[in-house]
């Protein structure tokens, strides 16, 4: 079916069109209503009973996952061994009085027991946090505390380019990893413990939103509700089959990954998935797509922006997708080099994956720069600050249909969970977009919004301007506060480049209210684990203010940027 045709469906019978893929998962029980509308949110699949741990292990065959280590080690696991090591998790939790509805925290880096955890936890239907195994002891202990847990799964460290790190908690459940094959054999040797009927809208998992300062945010997510969402989302992009390999170089902690990870093995796909920095050693990548041949590759911006860098070329994949940030033109087109179809993917936790290309439908196709075309059911629309719709121009993205995997709280929050829909009556996913005809272009974040001389202007338009430059390898524009204009903007970038260049680039291009007032040249912008550019980091540096950089990759790199702004005053 084509994409017009099949989101003009959606739209006008969505029951039909949701019920569709519902059915393509399995049920303990059928639900009563495929969509029952609140004021600002719906109920999907209404007392609908099922368990997406079982929908991933009970229904499948063949291989399950592959894990690299850095040093090249390697472990798969079939479908068959997934259920044995889920459920002797969940015998674990169940001795410990772990049951439906009991709160399990998890703080392990990606391992095949971390997924064994993940999928432990929901067979018994209690409900999991991942905790990002690089965060800093404040920033654990602030999500401890809200999220309550009544059991703690951790691991004894893990590897990153060479080095052992040790973690920083021990649960009650602590894997060694010196000793995880072991660990793993011990727990094939377990009798199957049957899945729990979870109803479809009881919460799954409370996933924190990055961030380090401030009471921490958790968002909730649904159970049957999300395994559809996030089944349907990557069968529309993807048209995945049994026996199709997933590959992607994101981190347990973040949301993407448990999105990747379903979307794949609830299709009977394999997942693959490495521990370490996927750029470690440099043709690390390489090699593994050599021998897996996956037909997709799921990675951020960043990492194609580092193979383009260092002029690596991967060997060629079906599909290449990105998340996370937004995906420059530049990037872009070099991810074209190394796949036969490319495609941008927004979302955000509290909403999930909306926007995309899907390729397994007819007559649409990726407009490079452009996150993509809304998936059929969801409707979105940018709007100025009156609430008005705008085209063509930035404008704040809002959802103005309800879909699967959205949220259906903030954990112990409930006046943060309101404030999404207070502002335009429907859900503010907090990021500036320009609509063009049915693609959407996402700009930056509204927080990131500088307004100069009464003008807004994002982030994303300025770092796409600087990104086509030649010699650019990276960029990341700030807006620091500035007397007469309100702000100004100061401009970050990586690359051999000629700074007076960059600013009459962006001032030729974007108009005389786009006036730089600096631009450092840096051998890197700071960026967090998950590979995504922390803007905030680089204001408060700017601000002279303390940062904590326990959420980047490499701390140090606070050090050099302090130092080269040092030099240039």
């Amino acid at each position: 079916m084509d994409y017009y045709t099949l989101y003009q469906y959606s739209l006008e019978k969505p029951e039909n069109y949701w019920e569709s893929y519902g059915k393509k998962l399995s049920w303990f029980s059928t639900w009563k209503e495929v969509i029952r509308r609140e004021k600002y949110i719906a109920k999907w699949f209404v007392e609908g009973k099922t368990n997406i741990s079982y929908n991933v292990t009970d229904i499948h065959t063949g291989k399950a996952l592959i894990w690299y280590g850095e040093n090249g080690k390697r472990i798969e696991v079939t479908f068959d061994e997934l259920k044995r090591l889920s459920s002797s998790i969940s015998r674990i939790l169940m001795e410990n009085g772990i049951r439906k509805g009991k709160r399990v925290a998890i703080y392990s880096p990606n391992s095949i027991l971390t997924i064994a955890s993940i999928l432990g936890s929901a067979r018994i239907g209690a409900i999991y946090t991942l905790i990002f195994a690089g965060l800093g002891i404040e920033a654990i202990k602030s999500r401890l505390e809200d999220f309550q847990p009544d059991f703690v799964i951790t691991s004894n460290k893990t590897f990153r380019r060479e080095k052992e790190v040790p973690l920083i908690l021990q649960g009650n459940l602590n894997f060694n990893r010196d000793k995880e094959e072991e660990e793993i054999n011990k727990l094939l040797d377990a009798e199957e413990v049957k899945p729990v009927e979870v109803e479809s809208n009881e919460p799954l998992k409370v996933m924190y939103t990055s961030g380090t300062t401030g009471r921490p945010k958790g968002v909730v997510l649904p159970h049957g509700a999300w395994m559809v969402g996030d089944y349907t989302v990557f069968d529309l992009l993807f048209d995945l089959k049994p026996g199709d390999k997933v590959l992607t170089t994101t981190d347990v902690g973040w949301i993407t990954f448990s999105r990747i990870m379903y979307g794949t093995l609830l299709h009977g796909s394999t997942f693959i998935f490495m521990e370490g920095a996927p750029d470690h050693p440099k043709d690390r990548l390489i090699k593994i797509i050599e021998e897996e041949q996956p037909k997709v590759l799921f990675t951020s911006p960043t990492l194609i922006r580092l193979l383009m860098k260092y002029d690596i070329k991967l060997p060629r994949v079906e599909y290449i997708a990105t998340a996370g940030e937004i995906f420059d033109e530049k990037s872009w087109q070099y991810a074209l080099k190394m796949a036969d179809k490319v495609t941008d993917v927004y979302g955000q936790t509290e909403l999930g994956y909306v926007v995309g290309i899907p390729y397994a439908l007819e007559g649409i196709e990726a407009k490079i720069g452009y996150a993509g075309v809304p998936f059929p059911g969801m409707i979105l629309d940018t709007v100025d600050d009156e609430g008005r719709s705008v085209r063509g121009a930035p404008g704040y993205l809002i959802a103005k249909s309800p879909f699967p995997t959205q949220f259906i709280g903030i954990l112990n929050n409930e006046k943060k969970f309101l404030e999404y829909f207070a502002k335009f009556g429907y859900h503010d996913t907090g990021d500036v977009a320009i609509l063009d005809g049915i693609y959407v272009k996402i700009v930056g974040r509204s927080d990131d919004m500088i307004k100069v001389a009464g003008h807004r202007i994002t982030s994303g338009e300025v770092e796409s301007v600087v990104s086509s430059i030649e010699g650019v390898k990276d960029v990341a524009v700030v807006g620091i506060p500035d007397e007469i204009k309100g702000e100004k903007l100061v401009i970050f970038v990586v690359g051999n480049v000629d700074k007076d260049f960059v600013k009459r680039k962006v001032t030729e291009t974007l108009g005389p209210i786009y006036v730089v007032d600096n631009v450092y040249i840096v051998e890197r912008l700071p960026k967090s684990r998950s590979g995504k550019t922390v803007r905030r980091i680089l204001r408060d540096i700017l601000l002279g203010k303390e940062v904590d950089p326990t959420i980047l990759e490499d701390p140090e790199v606070v050090k050099e940027i302090r130092n080269e702004i040092s030099r240039n005053i």
